[in-house]
């Protein structure tokens, strides 16, 4: 193997959903660098990856989940120079992220750092919870000529409401602390059909119709809403505004 940088994608979190191509790289690679949220605690990238290669080749480095932006800065600046150090030491190094390294990932700010210093990194996709949610449910994100949206999680009902009325289908990431706001929304415009997909690949993985008015999860953290608006538009009536 070349003596390289890779950004790997490993998908939602159930260790079968990895391509074949990244256990490859993990393999081969002579560090495995896993971004850690939580110092003690637990880390799903490491115990996926921990089915395919052996733990001494594991390297955990700390990112606290902050919007400290000169925090992060400091910690993906001191990364970059590690792995720097790494390569001129002729390792092969991989950062490994859940779902696609290309969406919302923190491999972005990392590729960033190490461009600055002149190192190329080469980006493996994997499966990402927008996919895994729409398998899950058995729902098409698109058919034919229809488009599809996805967007974070908007705080306010009026975002919302406006996103789910531009696609047929739309797709909801970072719902966390905002699935109050989804679901009064998604019972006032009635969507054709709209899940919310909890922990996929994970302890507890869930799915939540919010249109069959059953109680809605305690918690929304690690989910992916799924709105399909119907044949025709679902805006909320005048009154209800």
């Amino acid at each position: 193997m070349n003596k390289a940088v890779y950004s790997l994608g490993l998908g939602p979190g159930d260790h079968e959903l990895i391509t074949v191509k990244a256990i490859r790289i993990l393999k081969e690679s002579d560090v495995v660098v896993v971004p850690q949220s939580n110092k003690q605690g637990r880390s799903v990238a490491r115990e996926v990856i921990l089915h395919y290669i052996d733990a001494s080749k594991v390297h955990m480095y700390y990112i606290p989940m902050t919007n400290n932006k000169e925090e992060l800065v400091r910690r993906y600046t001191g990364l970059a120079a590690k792995i720097k150090e790494m390569v001129g030491q002729d390792k092969s190094v991989s950062y490994v992220t859940q779902g696609d390294p290309t969406i919302y990932s923190t491999s972005n700010y990392l590729t960033e750092k190490l461009n600055a210093v002149g190192i190329r990194v080469n980006h493996v996709p994997g499966i990402s919870s927008i996919n895994a949610a729409a398998s899950m449910i058995g729902l098409p994100l698109s058919v034919k000529k229809e488009n599809f949206g996805v967007y974070e999680m908007p705080a306010d009902p009026e975002s919302v409401a406006d996103l789910i009325q531009r696609h047929p289908t739309t797709v909801f990431m970072k719902v966390n602390n905002k699935l109050p706001t989804l679901i009064e929304t998604v019972k006032r415009m009635k969507p054709a059909k709209a899940f919310l997909v909890r922990r996929i690949g994970l302890d507890g993985e869930s799915v939540y119709d919010m249109l069959n008015g059953a109680p809605p999860p305690k918690s929304a953290y690690l989910s992916v809403a799924v709105i399909k608006r119907g044949q025709k538009s679902c805006k909320i009536p005048e009154k209800q505004k």
